[in-house]
């Protein structure tokens, strides 16, 4: 029996098994699976690095998945270690597919004879999407930080969970301000309710007022049923508004009357509904700017962001980049039984020269890849996708301080050294001038063990 439905979908999808690309269309897709249907699947049991080609609605989705199962028109896939952000994404993009009338049930395949049914008579599982609340649930994911802004962020994070102030969630894509979100409601006096994330940017503004309060049977056309919006699902627990910005102004007085007093109708209802839930909301847009152009209610600002947490980007966040590069790259080459060591000097140099404009996301997504690929002990450039070349092209200042720009070539200079003697630390030590303990000192820095371990291997 599925863990979760499936829904009939048709989507492109790019399959990248051991450096062979094939073309597909996903058919079905869950929340842990998808069938594609596609003329040259990869070996039994290998594991694939998919990319969904989404409408423009949504941004592309890059998942690991594991093939299960053959048939003569395609293959069964079972994802991998789903993230927060992609399995919200997942969740956002099925939900308005779900049919309006079942004929089977889309966990045990058992027939439905009567339409108005709201539970399997067999496996018990409500037949409504969105009632099924383990579809949305995930294993928490830690957060990862040493630098001064990553540590200012984690003493907020403690202060205001035990509060109940709304928090607002400042940066870029892919900074991880749903983690924040996430470890604000796990540390609250809410923990024990839901966590209800609502991506404001990824909901047609004419249906959004619905999704968020949900409305009546006949409130009108298609509204075959009453609808439970995410603020009532939210009930006891915490509700979280991403991309808040993409709201409609109409839709922000409604909003604003809400955090007035917790109380609300649902869309062609007339009976009040109050509820106690935590507010918390993220932006990656300045709000600010929409203010001044007539865009977002000021005063709905002001609600909104008592209490401010702003999240650096990757780039400004010193060595963190190589601490969660290192830590996911043993959290997935575990989980896929791989024996990966770590990075070469080449690719840790890679990590700390990229300038990551998607961030932490851009992170887990490439260290992911760089898993599948590698075939060896230590992951590469090539694996991680990272082309060195290309970085000569790019202009010598690119926001870094000095201090980074300083060890981004140390590490380089360092590697190219000890390479050329073949991990001869002496003579390294010679050619730049530098005493052993320094020498020493820049391989443990900069984690260039393997090319002092060349002499040995090539006796």
């Amino acid at each position: 029996m599925r863990k979760s439905p499936r829904v009939p979908v048709d989507v492109p999808v790019t399959l990248d098994a051991y450096g062979q690309t094939a073309s597909g269309r996903a058919t079905n897709l869950g929340l842990q699976g998808v069938f594609i249907s596609l003329d040259s699947p990869p070996p039994a049991n290998a594991v694939v690095n998919l990319r969904f080609n989404m409408d423009h609605s949504f941004q592309d989705l890059e998942l690991l998945a594991r093939v299960v199962r053959f048939e003569p028109h395609g293959i069964g896939a079972e994802f991998l270690d789903l993230d927060i952000h992609s399995r919200s994404l997942l969740y956002d993009f099925l939900t308005p597919l779900w049919p309006k009338t079942l004929t089977a049930c889309p966990f045990c395949g058992q027939e439905l004879p009567k339409q108005d049914r709201k539970n399997c008579p067999v496996c018990r599982r409500s037949l409504d999407w969105r009632e099924n609340e383990d579809m949305k649930e995930t294993a928490s994911e830690e957060m990862i930080g040493t630098c001064k802004a990553m540590r200012e962020v984690f003493c907020l994070i403690r202060k205001v969970s035990v509060t109940d102030v709304p928090v607002f969630i400042t940066g870029a894509s892919g900074t991880g301000k749903e983690m924040v979100a996430r470890a604000i409601h796990q540390r609250s006096n809410w923990a024990q309710g839901p966590f209800v994330e609502v991506n404001c940017g990824a909901i047609p503004r004419e249906l959004l007022e619905p999704e968020l309060f949900g409305h009546e049977k006949g409130a009108f056309t298609g509204a075959y049923r009453t609808l439970i919006g995410h603020v009532e699902r939210a009930q006891n627990g915490t509700l979280f508004l991403g991309e808040v910005g993409e709201l409609s102004v109409d839709l922000q007085v409604k909003l604003l009357r809400f955090l007035q007093e917790f109380t609300f109708h649902r869309l062609g209802g007339r009976q009040p509904i109050k509820v106690d839930v935590r507010i918390i909301s993220a932006t990656n847009t300045d709000l600010k700017k929409l203010i001044a152009a007539g865009r977002f209610r000021e005063d709905l600002y002001y609600r909104l962001d008592v209490v401010n947490i702003n999240l650096p980007p990757l780039k400004e966040r010193g060595d963190d980049g190589l601490i969660m590069a290192n830590v996911f790259l043993k959290r997935y080459a575990a989980r896929l039984g791989k024996d990966i060591k770590g990075f070469t000097p080449e690719a840790v140099a890679a990590i700390r020269g990229h300038s990551w404009q998607g961030n932490v996301r851009e992170l887990i997504n490439r260290v992911r890849r760089a898993v599948v690929m590698a075939e060896d002990s230590r992951v590469t450039p090539d694996h991680l996708g990272l082309d060195l070349s290309r970085r000569n092209t790019e202009p010598v200042f690119n926001g870094k301080s000095l201090k980074e720009a300083r060890a981004e070539f140390e590490a380089r200079l360092v590697g190219e050294a000890l390479k050329y003697f073949r991990g001869n630390v002496n003579m390294a030590s010679r050619a730049l001038k530098v005493s052993r303990s320094t020498m020493y000192h820049f391989i443990q820095k900069y984690q260039l063990k393997p090319y002092v371990n060349l002499s040995a291997s090539s006796g």
